[in-house]
């Protein structure tokens, strides 16, 4: 049931290929009509054609946002991979930037934007292969196996983006139909003389808090050597049509290139925090959890109930039950060709506390608590049909993080993103064979966590 929930999720938008993306380092394509204090974007192919081919930008994970209203950060995870020739290869690139809006002037029909900034771009491996055959396993798609190549470097990086975007019909908080159009360029170059660059023209319309886009965007590469990075910028290199659609603080958009095979789509969530009567609102006692762990890919779901008996004298921090489940099949150490099937499960209390950062609200959490958890090593591609046996351990849980309110999707319910922390920490460990060889299993984890939250509202 869990590994069918996982692909339900996957198809979604948290999925594990895509083709191309955006240029690392610069903020995603959003219309800059809602600035949020946080938006999440994971770039994959399901939006673009399909799965045609799983190469190049792999996967795109980007997360952005606004401190106090003129800077801007920027923080982007990619894997790059060439699957296709004698000797596939691997890397990962991971990048940071600053900017501040030299120009930002806003009013109910036009935004203008013109933004200056500084950052660093590394390549190497950064859990990069984990985390790809750790998402192919939970949908049971075939594992890559590519060597990371010898590139390990940092560059610095000087980037402008440019953005006017114009209503001619409408305003932005108006009930009624709007239509106008939306023009961005951008542009990144590094200090190994790597230039990269993007221009596009949208159509915009929209109503209430629906936005759609659609028109054409072209992008350039340019300074590339080392045969994984010439081979993606070049697919990344063609004009394309974009299309778009914002419904709240959920954004889809699909890049269909025209000439190269590296097409594209985007799930975006926008922290866009909740409307003055929903941030009042008293939240419902019941709320659920669903992330992913990374690099070792868990999905875990936990649903939380705030009791009463709990939170006597009304505390800062609130206080909830909280039972969960969680299910992955990681890659064993650096071996693509070996994983753990693991399924745990457990229960605690978790401590909550509302902070007002920004334009919205967000919440710090941290939870403890004790569980189950079974673990079996198993073997794919050339060592596909070995496994060993299934041990199962006492483990401590611990998890920590921050959620941001993007918004309210149906009538009196919330959805929030949710960063932080999570650990596992089994009691003992413990030694498994399989095929003659021996694995060291229940040793203690600690990864990323990414999800959501859904809550319902109370509103008196």
């Amino acid at each position: 049931m869990i590994r069918k929930i996982a692909a339900a999720v996957m198809l979604m938008g948290i999925a594990v290929t895509a083709v191309a993306g955006e240029i690392p380092g610069l903020p995603a394509n959003t219309p800059p009509i809602l600035p949020p204090p946080l938006e999440v974007s994971l770039s994959n192919d399901f939006l673009g054609r399909g799965g045609s081919t799983d190469d190049f930008r792999t996967q795109q994970f980007i997360v952005s946002g606004t401190i106090d209203d003129r800077w801007e950060f920027t923080a982007d995870h990619s894997i790059l991979t060439l699957m296709k020739v004698d000797e596939p290869a691997r890397t990962d690139q991971l990048s940071a930037s600053l900017g501040y809006r030299f120009l930002d002037s806003e009013s109910e029909t036009t935004a203008q934007r013109v933004t200056l900034g500084l950052g660093i771009r590394s390549y190497g491996d950064f859990g990069g292969e984990r985390m790809q055959n750790g998402f192919h396993q939970l949908v049971s798609s075939d594992v890559e196996i590519a060597a990371y190549t010898d590139l390990d470097r940092t560059d610095a990086t000087a980037w402008v983006d440019a953005q006017r975007y114009s209503l001619l019909r409408g305003s932005a908080d108006s009930a009624d139909w709007r239509w106008g159009y939306w023009l961005r360029g951008s542009a990144l170059s590094s200090s190994d003389g790597q230039f990269d660059a993007a221009v596009g023209a949208y159509a915009v319309a929209g109503r209430g808090s629906i936005d759609f886009w659609f028109g054409l965007r072209q992008d350039w590469r340019s300074g590339y050597e080392q045969p994984v990075l010439a081979e993606t910028a070049a697919a990344e290199e063609d004009l394309a049509a974009v299309i778009g659609f914002r419904w709240g603080p959920l954004i889809l958009e699909t890049v269909q290139q025209f000439n190269n095979a590296a097409s594209y789509g985007q799930l975006r969530l926008l922290a866009a925090g909740f409307d003055a009567g929903r941030v009042a609102a008293e939240q419902s006692r019941f709320a659920f959890d669903a992330s992913f762990a990374m690099p070792d890919v868990y999905l875990n779901l936990v649903g939380r109930w705030r009791a009463d008996w709990l939170n006597r004298g009304n505390p800062s921090w609130q206080r909830s039950l909280f039972v969960m489940g969680g299910y992955g099949e990681p890659q064993h150490d650096d071996d693509p060709m070996i994983y753990r099937d693991t399924v745990q499960a457990g229960a605690g209390i978790e401590w909550e506390r509302r902070l007002e950062v920004g334009g919205g609200v967000t919440s710090a959490y941290f939870r403890v608590g004790a569980g189950w958890r079974e673990e079996q090593i198993f073997g794919d591609d050339e060592r596909a049909g070995e496994d060993s046996q299934t041990v199962s351990r006492g483990v401590a849980l611990g998890d920590a993080g921050l959620r941001f309110d993007a918004g309210e999707l149906f009538a009196g319910y919330n959805l929030r993103i949710l960063l932080g922390l999570s650990a596992v920490v089994p009691f003992s460990d413990a030694r498994v064979d399989m095929a003659g060889e021996t694995f060291d299993v229940q040793q203690p984890t600690v990864g990323i966590t990414l999800g959501v939250t859904f809550g319902r509202f109370s509103v008196r």
